[in-house]
């Protein structure tokens, strides 16, 4: 029998041309669809085609978008006066912020500093780094230093980053260099994270600039046989030692003993650079969680501490246990890192453990008003079982279903969606979104929800509170197929859904940039795997299908659930594959809240925080499973040694 899922009352088959009801009261209109064509001779550069359009989409939503297009053009000619009295309808509008963006680009390239720092000032959102860095060019224009608070933030995000950065950034960090703040010192520390992050070019152009020289092969046959390099390195050369040090990280992900006996051996000739050395030995040790890594991590004390690099030790130290050796280490932390929930939550573990009570007490309290991973195991701590209930479905007030139809940001994100145009339409949903009140983002999830638009409706239910968002946070389309399905292999249905939500937000032809598809993100190479094991024949294009694509979903998580033996370690196997799930198991028993924060993959340490609370608030939703988040996790058993089947 084929399953049907069920479709939202509003029909995707009227959308692309046709009106269909946003909010009960507003209609999308056919001519929206002269949009595609105004964008075309945008893009061609065609200013009769874009009048045209401009034209024959007048009465359309999305009308707008031609006078936007236009200006954007008028920008490089600084026509100031236009431009302004477009923004000027509503600084605030998503429209008013890109252009004005443009028209800073190209007042910059002009070098009409006054008119930049006046318009700079009004942006709505100035966090964009190219725009920041151009806002540091007009200072520096004005014959002004970049004051030193400032200049020492800047030095952090600008310079001590692997990242790639916008061309505007690179006056500045000349500045910065010439004012002494990043020091020749520093450019040895860049050199030294963009080799640890594999930013080769970086990494060459760094060394080019030290006088030294790494081209693309040498860096490669570093990394192919690190030993080999160190062998025959001169280690009376800063630059060689740089590059010993890191080739002593490549060398200890093989053999560990081996690369640590060596360094012992060559510390005092690596002199500076050997704390360095040892760092990269302590984050190679950390990723096996060897027992010795935090004696490597204490011999490269002396070594520069990024903020992930303070992040692996604590994970260490959470392993296996140490919250002694925590506590010190939490101290360290700068203060941003020490509110940061995930280090609070485990300082109160400490605290707990090592009988101070009252402290973790306070700290589990505090953690507790929120309904995330940390708050829901903060609020068991404290005895709070209660939880915030999911609301039955509540119509959105009228008032505020006829401001949502005549808010112009909300009104062009959905009828760009029925046109089609998926990065736009977010795009103007989620700037419409940051400049809403509560009650009308409300409205806005519950009519992107009606019209099955569901990551967009989650998006913004999670930028609220309440019971009603929290029922619009934790959807459940496709219901009937999610719930027989996972009948049908005997798995929880709260836990599917919480994978599904975590991995597609409920888009049917979601994709990843890893080549992953549909509401479960099923990878080809594994779609053919479970084909086979099914015995239907395989077709690409069906993972877009949501009854195949959850079929093949359930099959393969239940695959792995049997496989692994426990929800966490199939949560992260689905995620990372199995293997690399069960290499992360300890010999011993081990709390699956440990397990899940030594993951040493950061994305996949969020994934399974993320899927097991989700779990939680599903099985709270459907009114069946495990409700206790700890319940849930409970503890992972000791690694077997079984051979694990399949992809």
């Amino acid at each position: 029998m084929t399953i049907s899922a069920q479709r939202p009352l509003k029909s995707w088959c009227l959308m692309a041309l046709y009106a269909f009801s946003l909010t009960g009261s507003t209609m999308a209109r056919a001519n929206d669809a002269e949009w595609i064509n105004a964008r075309a001779a945008f893009r061609a550069g065609d200013e009769a085609a874009l009048s045209q359009a401009k034209v024959a989409m007048a009465d359309s939503t999305l009308a707008v978008y031609a006078d936007f297009w236009q200006l954007w053009r008028q920008a490089k000619d600084s026509d100031s006066a236009a431009i302004e009295a477009f923004i000027a309808r509503d600084e605030r509008d998503f429209l008013s912020e890109k252009l004005r963006g443009e028209w800073l680009r190209q007042l910059a390239k002009k070098g009409e500093w006054a008119t930049f720092r006046q318009q700079f000032a009004r942006l709505q959102d100035p966090s964009e780094l190219e725009l920041q860095c151009l806002y540091w060019q007009s200072v520096l224009a004005n014959n002004e230093r970049i004051p030193s608070p400032e200049a020492k933030a800047l030095r952090s995000s600008l310079w001590l980053t692997s990242k790639d950065l916008p061309s505007a950034c690179s006056p500045v960090q000349a500045a910065l260099q010439a004012q002494g703040v990043i020091t020749s010192e520093d450019v040895w520390l860049r050199l030294r994270l963009a080799l640890e992050a594999n930013a080769a070019g970086l990494a060459r152009h760094l060394m080019q600039t030290l006088g030294g020289d790494l081209t693309a092969d040498a860096l490669k046959a570093l990394q192919a046989d690190p030993a080999a390099f160190i062998a025959k390195a001169d280690v009376s050369d800063r630059a060689q030692r740089e590059l010993v040090a890191y080739a002593y990280g490549r060398w200890a992900r093989l053999d560990l003993a081996a690369a640590s006996t060596q360094l012992t051996a060559q510390a005092e000739a690596l002199a500076e650079q050997a704390p360095v050395a040892w760092r990269h030995v302590a984050l190679a040790a950390a990723r096996s969680f060897n027992a010795n890594s935090e004696t490597y991590f204490q011999r490269s004390e002396a070594a520069f501490w990024p903020d992930n690099h303070r992040e692996n030790r604590l994970r260490l130290s959470v392993r296996f246990g140490g919250w002694t050796l925590y506590q010190t280490l939490y101290q360290a932390l700068p203060a941003g890192l020490q509110d940061s929930r995930p280090w609070l939550y485990w300082q109160g573990v400490a605290s707990n453990e090592l009988g101070q009570k009252r402290a973790a007490h306070y700290i589990f309290l505090h953690l507790a008003n929120e309904d995330d991973y940390y708050g829901l195991l903060a609020a068991e701590r404290v005895g709070d079982t209660s939880h915030r209930a999911i609301a039955a479905g509540v119509m959105t007030a009228k008032a505020d279903a006829d401001r949502l139809a005549k808010s112009p940001g909300f009104q062009r994100a959905f009828a760009l969606r029925a046109l089609g145009q998926r990065w736009e339409s977010v795009n103007e949903f989620n700037w419409a979104v940051k400049q809403a009140d509560q009650s009308l983002v409300l409205a806005a999830a519950q009519a992107a929800n009606d019209v099955g638009w569901y990551d967009r409706a989650i998006y913004a239910a999670e930028q609220v509170s309440g019971v009603e968002a929290v029922r619009l946070r934790y959807l459940m389309p496709y219901r009937e197929l999610a719930l027989t399905l996972s009948e049908e292999r005997s798995l929880d249905s709260a836990w599917v859904y919480g994978l599904m939500r975590q991995e597609s937000r409920f888009v049917p032809n979601a994709s990843s940039v890893v080549g992953a598809g549909g509401l479960m993100q099923i990878m080809p190479t594994t779609a053919q795997w479970i084909s086979n094991k099914l015995g239907v024949p395989y077709q690409a294009e069906a993972v877009n299908d949501p009854e195949h694509n959850i079929r093949m979903g359930t099959f393969y998580l239940s695959h792995v659930l049997e496989e692994l033996g426990h929800p966490v370690l199939a949560t992260a196997g689905y995620n990372a594959g199995p293997r690399r799930a069960r290499e992360w198991q300890s010999d011993t028993p081990l709390e699956a809240t440990r397990y899940i924060e030594s993951i040493p993959f950061s994305e996949t340490r969020d994934y399974a925080k993320k899927v097991m609370t989700n779990a939680v608030h599903y099985a709270r939703a459907l009114g069946q499973g495990e409700t206790r988040l700890s319940a849930r996790l409970g503890d992972i058993p000791p690694r077997p040694t079984t051979v694990i089947e399949g992809p």
